[in-house]
């Protein structure tokens, strides 16, 4: 009876009330019978005859049976009357969900190995952790270099958004032609801009991921201004370790790493007060993610950060389930009419034969 609930349950105190008035009815009964056969002296010989009668015929055994069949009918629709339903819950997601695109930096210093494996392998593996735990939002991915370009359109489909996610390479975006290598975070939020404006009445979150500082396009703060101007709440996370080398390539099984024109290490560094600047500006939240154990708890922060905008309704379902009840009460019921008839058949008809036998004897 899990989930079960009764629609009028008030039904059972009158069917408790009918069983016990016709419980104390039954003994009131056995009482009389007990005191009329205290008066009667050929009580024990009765008995013994009534044993060499056959099951038809013994009225005190279809009298019981009356009552079983009775009884079984009252209850059976006494339970179809208190309209016995199934309850299960479900959710309804509301249409003011949260839309959340994630744009990530693929340029080739996403290759420094800073972070574990690499970069970018290990932005790849907690936005996996984080489009995991989504429930009732849609999101999408954005990759850029000197340009910007959909990597996947918005979805609730979580898997199809992890298979792209999980073909993004630094190859995505060949950064050897003109105009596609460098870092472009204006032209990145100005995209996302664009990838909103679809659902005006949701509310818009972009985390913007990247290792370096705009060097190219747009100005970052103009883009952000008109961000904040559509709505959209911006979080930047600042990846890698300042003054890091950055790999690109091998010779020899030996890893090469940039240099610059006198010869010397090319490290990487990022502009972290543009990144607060976007944030603040937007009304997000910069966090600088160092290593691996840093990315991971930035993600879920924003994740936790952005909970209190999920919205989704309760609906409960109601399945009626009184219909076999009520077929299995008018089924006995019928049978109980019809074994009432075949008695009552067969007892007339012991009667006949007894009165035709006692005309032919007397004549």
């Amino acid at each position: 009876m899990k989930n079960i609930e009764f629609v009028y349950p008030e039904v059972f105190y009158f069917l408790i009330a009918f069983l016990v008035l016709w419980f104390l009815i039954l003994v009131w009964n056995k009482i009389k019978k007990r005191k009329t056969a205290l008066k009667f002296p050929y009580t024990d010989l009765l008995k013994k005859a009534e044993k060499e009668i056959s099951f038809w015929k013994r009225k005190k055994y279809l009298i019981w049976l009356k009552w079983i069949f009775f009884l079984a009918t009252v209850i059976l629709l006494s339970i179809s009357l208190a309209r016995p339903q199934k309850i299960s819950s479900d959710y309804k997601v509301s249409k003011n969900g949260v839309d959340i695109l994630i744009a990530l930096d693929i340029s080739e210093s996403m290759l420094a190995q800073d972070l574990k494996p690499n970069r970018i392998e290990a932005a790849k593996k907690y936005i996996s952790n984080f489009v995991s735990k989504l429930k009732n939002d849609r999101v999408g991915l954005e990759i850029f270099a000197g340009k910007p370009f959909t990597q996947s359109p918005m979805s609730f489909d979580y898997n199809v958004v992890k298979y792209y996610l999980s073909e993004i390479s630094t190859k995505n975006i060949n950064q050897r032609i003109r105009g596609l290598n460098g870092t472009a975070i204006g032209d990145a939020i100005l995209a996302a801009i664009n990838r909103f404006k679809n659902d005006p009445g949701r509310t818009k979150v972009l985390i913007l991921l990247t290792d370096g500082e705009a060097n190219v396009g747009v100005d970052p703060i103009l883009a952000t201004e008109e961000a904040r101007a559509n709505g959209i709440k911006i979080y930047t996370i600042g990846i890698g370790k300042k003054d890091s080398p950055l790999p690109i390539g091998k010779r020899n099984g030996q890893i090469i790493y940039a240099r610059n024109p006198d010869g010397s290490l090319y490290l990487s560094s990022f502009d972290e007060k543009t990144l607060k600047n976007i944030a603040q500006i937007s009304g997000g939240e910069y966090f600088w993610a160092g290593d691996n154990k840093a990315l991971e708890k930035s993600l879920d922060k924003i994740s936790k950060l952005e909970k209190k905008e999920y919205k989704a309704d309760t609906v409960i379902k109601k399945k009626d389930l009184f219909w076999p009840w009520l077929f299995s009460g008018f089924l006995l019921a019928t049978l109980s009419i019809l074994f009432l008839i075949f008695t009552e058949i067969k007892i007339n008809f012991n009667n006949i034969k007894k009165k035709t036998y006692e005309f032919l004897r007397n004549r």
